[in-house]
């Protein structure tokens, strides 16, 4: 009998072993052999691809806390056997990690908040993705760098266009979803939408009044296209320019795209110059 309970508690002993962060730093964390645990961190980014530098994102967004972010992780490394799993929230997923084992080999995580489908007003989407091994017996910390997946649209107004169109302008953002949002000088909010999808600028602005018996001239603007790229802030500005014919320019992060003659020689009324 004591033969038999010897032989137990060493076969129990191979299967399981201590993991610990490195050699000086042992943890009292058992798991099973040929096995190692992970513990995950999130580090959110609050740069976008801007005016052709990094930008910040905009006053007012929401950036959620690392523990918040949902957390899948998958391996395509066929000695894990590992089919891949997913978790509410990353602190869900840390609250048992110690019982969380995983066979040594390599795997992918990726974290997501937000939605990327939907649209408007300060609806940030964040996704981040990482590479990592396991290793038998060790404890590895893992942070997931994770950046804006979506991206953001802002339209302004220049003084000069502002006051030779004294009369306004209504100017329509169309993302590739269909969701529409119009623009005028007194509301020019950013808006986040889908990456990778067309989106549609459009619109008009009505001119100064010539004379008290006739009516303000409307000048209707061609649609501008645009595919949206991921982590990017696109700022769409309407100026007027004093070369030659007068015409308004349509900049896109200080690209001009269109331009657009809206008069033959027309002078500018001298608030616009």
């Amino acid at each position: 009998m004591k033969m038999k309970k010897l032989l137990l508690i060493a076969l129990a002993a191979t299967a399981f072993v201590a993991c610990s962060k490195s050699d000086d730093d042992a943890a009292l964390v058992v798991c099973p052999a040929n096995t190692g645990i992970v513990t995950f961190g999130v580090a959110p980014s609050l740069s976008v691809e801007g005016t052709r530098a990094q930008v910040n994102l905009p006053d007012g967004t929401t950036i959620p806390a690392g523990g918040d972010f949902a957390l899948s992780i998958t391996s395509s490394d066929a000695q894990t056997g590992y089919a891949g799993d997913a978790w509410e929230s990353v602190n869900v997923y840390n609250e048992n990690y110690k019982k969380t084992y995983f066979i040594a080999g390599t795997y992918d995580a990726m974290v997501e908040w937000g939605d990327a489908t939907e649209e408007g007003e300060n609806l940030p989407y964040f996704k981040g993705e990482v590479q990592y091994n396991v290793n038998a017996r060790q404890l590895v910390t893992v942070t997931i760098p994770a950046k804006l997946a979506n991206s953001i649209v802002k339209v302004e107004f220049s003084d000069k266009f502002k006051s030779y169109f004294e009369n306004g302008a209504k100017i329509t953002v169309t993302s590739g979803n269909g969701n529409a949002w119009e623009m005028n000088y007194d509301s020019t909010p950013y808006i986040f939408v889908e990456s990778g999808k067309e989106l549609t600028i459009s619109g008009e602005a009505t001119k100064q009044k010539p004379s008290a018996s006739v009516d303000a001239a409307v000048v209707e603007f061609d649609d501008v296209v645009k595919t949206m790229a991921p982590c990017t802030m696109y700022t769409y500005k309407y100026d007027v320019s004093t070369a030659g014919n007068v015409a308004v320019t349509i900049e896109i992060t200080n690209e001009p795209l269109e331009e657009i003659i809206v008069s033959d020689g027309e002078e500018l009324n001298d608030d616009a110059v």
